[in-house]
């Protein structure tokens, strides 16, 4: 499969609210389009959705999307694929090109994400496209309390720390 990073639209907006996962995935399926303009989520802001959402397509079809929020200290990556192609072993190549976007925006911060504790598949995935696990915490949010795991991106993590020396000797380091 070839995929291509696309400007992230209002058209793509609507079609992830419709979007519906089976349990116990389901706390992913996101309000109605109606529900998150109303509660003003980051996918209806315009200004939003053109700096910070990228859509994922296989030619003209809508497969996932991601989200870049920069802070002052990383930057945090959101992310879903569509129900029908999650657990396809499609995660690498998705994840390379994600890394790929992040490394042009962004080529000396460190990436960041959260990922809910009992998603297993998700984490060995993100493992697989080199984060690792940096904390757990619990917290409440717009689809209800949940526990989560904090990945950070192994290659980013080394860059911060290392300055100038050598990847191979900075994970030596690390251990």
């Amino acid at each position: 499969m070839e995929f291509s990073i696309c400007e992230f639209t209002e058209k793509d907006a609507k079609e992830i609210c419709e979007w519906r996962y089976n349990s116990p995935y389901d706390i992913y399926n996101l309000p109605d389009w109606e529900t998150i303009t109303q509660q003003k989520w980051g996918l209806a802001d315009e200004v939003k959705r053109k700096t910070e959402f990228y859509s994922i397509r296989e030619g003209k079809d809508l497969i996932g999307y991601f989200r870049f929020i920069k802070n002052e200290e990383f930057v945090m990556l959101g992310l879903g694929i569509i129900p029908n192609m999650c657990g396809c072993g499609l995660g690498k190549q998705i994840m390379t090109c994600i890394k790929k976007v992040f490394v042009e925006r962004y080529p000396n911060e460190i990436l960041r994400l959260e990922v809910r504790s009992f998603n297993i598949r998700a984490i060995k995935c993100y493992e697989k496209a080199g984060f690792i696990i940096k904390d757990k915490c619990s917290k409440n949010t717009p689809m209800g309390y949940s526990e989560f795991i904090l990945m950070e991106l192994l290659d980013n993590y080394v860059g911060a720390f290392t300055r100038g020396q050598s990847r191979e000797i900075a994970i030596e380091k690390m251990k």
